[in-house]
């Protein structure tokens, strides 16, 4: 049987550039082989993080846009229709 609802337990910790971070990060990396305790190390810019709210918020205005001429022409569509119709 496969285990979907397992849970697995994370730990994250943020690490800067600073001199005294990187000595507490290498510090760590050691003792975690020291335990044999496995891990992973991901990196992540900052600017990626800026280029998702960059296209969340451009996409909301967006669509609200299209939503607002939606009901716009909705609420005028007799007056479309009578252009049409001639």
């Amino acid at each position: 049987m496969w285990n979907i609802l397992e849970k697995k337990k994370l730990i994250l910790t943020e690490w800067d550039s600073s001199p005294e971070s990187k000595r507490n990060f290498k510090k760590a990396i050691k003792k975690l082989k020291a335990e044999n305790i496995p891990f992973i190390v991901v990196e992540k810019r900052l600017i990626s993080e800026l280029g998702k709210k960059v296209y969340i918020s451009y996409s909301v205005i967006m669509d609200t846009i299209l939503l607002i001429t939606v009901i716009l022409a909705l609420l005028n569509a007799d007056k479309i229709l009578k252009v049409l119709g001639g």
